[in-house]
Order: structure tokens, then C-alpha cells, then sequence
């Protein structure tokens, strides 16, 4: 998905679906500015940072009882890349263990941010179980 794409997007919801044209009139401006402070251009990897930010913050207005933020997160999830499941995350958290040798949650966690598709919170779980 490319910036231009977005705002594609972003202008034909405006026609049909303001709560969802907000949402993506957000993603692009955090975008935007999450290339800016790294002196890039917008490209995909930032489109992802900015639904993964903003996705935090609709769950945490959801939990502050603000019914909307359920539409904007089902939009911001639409840009997140699909997430392991339990078993699937515990599989590659035993394969990084036997990569390191060691069971460090630091070094770990480390491998696990740069994948992308691991629930951060599951894996810390899973570690400290193992």
C-alpha cells in the first residue's frame, strides 16, 4: 500500500463514510510524519507503524468507554499485518531460544520486534511461562 493509494482511499470514503475518512485521514497524517521525523518517504513500513500506533489508541478509547473507536480500529487494523496466533508464536519463540541458546526475554524479544506479526504482550507471556 503506497501513501498515494491511501489517500486514494481516503477521498472516496469522504463520499460514503466520514467515521472511516477520519481514520484514514489520520493514518496519513501519522504516516506522514513518522517518515518526516525519520527524514524518509512515506513508504509502506511507516503506513504499518501509524495503524499499529493508532490502533493503541482506539483500544485504549474503546476501554474509556468511547463506542466510535471501534470503527476506527476495524480501519486501522485493515493496514496491520495479520498476527500469529498462541501456538504459532510459541513455535517461533522455541526456535529463537535454540538459535541463542539462551532463554534471555531481552534478547528474544529483540528477535520477535523485528518480525512484525507477533503479538508483543502474547510473546512475553509465552517466555515467562517458559
Amino acid at each position: 500500500m503506497t501513501i498515494i493509494e491511501l489517500k486514494k482511499m481516503m477521498m472516496k470514503a469522504k463520499k460514503e463514510d466520514k467515521v472511516k475518512a477520519n481514520a484514514l485521514m489520520m493514518l496519513v497524517d501519522t504516516a506522514q510524519k513518522i517518515a518526516k521525523e525519520n527524514n524518509e518517504e512515506v513508504s509502506e513500513k511507516h503506513i504499518i507503524e501509524a495503524a499499529k500506533k493508532l490502533s493503541k489508541m482506539a483500544k485504549e478509547s474503546i476501554e474509556a468507554g468511547m463506542e466510535e473507536a471501534k470503527k476506527e480500529l476495524a480501519v486501522y487494523e485493515e493496514f496491520l499485518p495479520k498476527m500469529l496466533n498462541e501456538e504459532d508464536t510459541k513455535k517461533v519463540i522455541l526456535e529463537i531460544i535454540d538459535e541463542i541458546g539462551s532463554k534471555n526475554i531481552g534478547e528474544i524479544m529483540k528477535k520477535l520486534k523485528s518480525r512484525g506479526d507477533i503479538d508483543l504482550s502474547l510473546a512475553s507471556r509465552i517466555i515467562k511461562e517458559i
